[in-house]
């Protein structure tokens, strides 16, 4: 189901309008991701759109890497080199999207992916922000709190913000909204109602992506039994984790996250296989170094 178009949020709309629209959009988005039975997948689309934040989280600090070269930097770089700063970001929100938030020992787990300053005060801004008021509010209040401590920390101040989101909205891992609308203006003296416009336009963008990602999902199920290389089930179920896929280090030698063995050739040729049923797509639009991801 679509937002529907009584759900946008518009500069200069009260408050009040500002918060119902940013409900609208997110409980479409929470009935997506919590009760669809599978049909979004989940991690891939929590994964796409940390790769989204971390391009708009580069943009307000000043940089201009597109989504393809921080695929390039995550995804190409051979383990132990350096992804420089792009692909750091995008690592960083994948990290942030992989975490558990239910129970009572979440805040040590998340403060192991933050810089050690804050990782240590986070407890105390975590309480010291409850009593705000809604989880936008209290994402707000933690905003500010880091961007008082240290103004260039941008990214842990939104990483915070998604985390704190997704344990009001009874989430079991963040989706990464904050940063994908957000302005560097804007973060200089954030507003509960700026957060509620980004939070609507993040919404409205994920709902979208939710649904595109389900349809070429469902195509990628619907052409699996055409494969009859050897691992090719968990591969199909790799390609609806990940954003990209390079045959040479996720498949081969041995497919990403099993034991299942897969040589170079037969990985080439499972993409091509897949390209050829239209249920993937080959991103890069080079001859080599290439990267696959769903159609």
């Amino acid at each position: 189901m679509p937002v529907p178009p009584w759900g946008e949020a518009v500069i200069g709309q009260s408050p009040e309008a500002a918060a119902f629209a940013s409900g609208a959009a997110l409980c479409v988005l929470h009935g997506l991701v919590t009760y669809n039975s599978g049909v979004v997948p989940v991690t891939l689309l929590r994964n796409r759109l940390a790769l989204l934040a971390s391009e708009a989280t580069l943009r307000i600090e000043g940089r201009a890497e597109t989504a393809a070269a921080i695929r390039d930097a995550v995804y190409l770089t051979r383990p132990g080199d350096s992804m420089g700063p792009a692909g750091e970001m995008y690592l960083r929100w994948r990290r942030t999207a992989a975490l558990r938030l239910r129970g009572k020992d979440w805040i040590g787990p998340f403060g192991e992916t933050l810089p050690k300053p804050f990782a240590e005060a986070l407890p105390h801004w975590i309480k010291q922000t409850e009593a705000a008021g809604s989880p936008v509010a209290q994402a707000v209040g933690l905003m500010r709190l880091i961007l008082e401590a240290d103004p260039r920390e941008e990214a842990t101040a939104m990483i915070c913000a998604d985390v704190v989101l997704a344990r009001g909205f009874g989430w079991s891992s963040p989706l990464s909204l904050t940063a994908s609308h957000m302005t560097r203006a804007a973060l200089r003296d954030l507003q509960a109602s700026d957060l509620h416009l980004f939070l609507t336009r993040a919404a409205r963008t994920a709902t979208a992506l939710a649904h595109d990602l389900s349809r070429r999902a469902a195509l990628l199920q619907q052409v699996a039994p055409k494969l009859r290389s050897k691992g090719s089930d968990h591969a199909v179920a790799l390609f609806l984790q990940e954003d990209a896929i390079s045959p040479a280090t996720m498949l081969s030698p041995v497919i990403k996250g099993t034991k299942t063995a897969m040589t170079d050739r037969s990985a080439r040729r499972l993409c091509d296989r897949l390209v050829s049923l239209g249920a993937v797509k080959e991103l890069t639009g080079r001859g080599s170094f290439r990267l696959y991801g769903l159609a």
